[in-house]
């Protein structure tokens, strides 16, 4: 089976556990999903879910449908069946694409994807291309909407800037937008970096402000000595941040401060405890959903 096929999984779902799905989703590393809604009932929606056939052997197939199973039985939702077939790249990105126009975010940001022209009305905002490709962020999950809304109030301008799990380069490529004049990008999938490194250079031509590392934040910050940012940003899951807040810290200026999203609301307690207990003061804390974004700077 060729590298470039792509197991394509659709299921039906009530409308309203649109943002649990995709709260499992991304805690299980899948990140190439849409949702259609049916026009014939409002209340439903169809899920459908990209996976790349290489990384998915049926044991971990039959895992994914048991885990999404189990999170909505736990909300009521019992599933009737799920629909399995196997896709073609061309076939995938055309089917993709049909889910994703232009996207505002924000006062200034367009996320314009790479194969649509930008339309006249949006002329005067700040244009992000963007080619998702397998990675996820593309602007449209609360997590990455509220970073980006984040990044558009704070003074970038040759800043230094690390980009934890940058899935996509989305955030890169916005703190590039914003005057960044160092980006330092990781994520310890290929399919990520490669994204990384093609958006930016849809945006800017050229890598020369980007460096970009593969493999686990502990071991890249270790190897390569990583410190002395202005700013870090972090888009990844709550579950993940516990563990990373004491190095964040480490890697930081004093006074420099870290942007965290990909955290429910419920969870924000505890990353409030372990920003405090590694010399973090937390200046802002913003939320859609059921999702919040918290800004906070290394004191000492």
């Amino acid at each position: 089976m060729a590298i470039n096929n792509w197991y394509k999984l659709t299921f039906e779902i009530e409308a309203n556990l649109e943002e649990i799905i995709i709260w499992r989703l991304n805690d299980l590393g899948v990140f190439s999903y849409a949702f259609e809604i049916f026009l014939n009932d409002k209340n439903k929606k169809k899920v459908i879910i990209w996976l790349p056939t290489l990384k998915w052997p049926e044991s971990l197939r039959i895992k994914l449908e048991r885990n999404i199973k189990e999170v909505l039985g736990k909300n009521n939702h019992q599933i009737i069946f799920f629909e399995w077939n196997v896709v073609e790249c061309e076939d995938w990105l055309s089917s993709w694409k049909k889910y994703w126009g232009p996207e505002l975010i924000g006062d200034k940001l367009l996320i314009l994807p790479c194969w649509l022209e930008l339309p006249n009305e949006y002329k005067n905002k700040k244009v992000i291309k963007l080619d998702p490709g397998a990675a996820f962020g593309t602007g449209s999950h609360p997590t990455t909407s509220l970073c980006l809304e984040k990044l558009e109030k704070i003074a970038l301008t040759n800043k230094k800037i690390l980009d934890i799990g940058s899935g996509s380069g989305i955030l890169s490529v916005a703190a590039k937008c914003f005057g960044a004049s160092e980006i330092f990008a990781i994520d310890n999938d290929y399919l990520a970096i490669n994204s990384t490194e093609l958006n930016y250079r849809l945006n800017f031509d050229n890598l020369d402000d980007l460096k970009t590392y593969l493999g686990s934040f502990d071991a890249l910050v270790s190897k390569y000595s990583l410190k002395n940012f202005d700013f870090i940003l972090c888009n990844i899951l709550a579950e993940v941040i516990k563990g990373l807040i004491p190095e964040i810290s480490n890697c930081l200026k004093i006074d420099g401060e870290v942007i965290l999203s990909g955290i429910l609301d419920s969870q924000k307690d505890e990353i409030f405890k372990l920003l405090k207990a590694s010399n973090f003061q937390v200046n802002d804390v913003c939320s859609k959903k059921d999702w919040v974004c918290i800004t906070a700077q290394k004191i000492f």
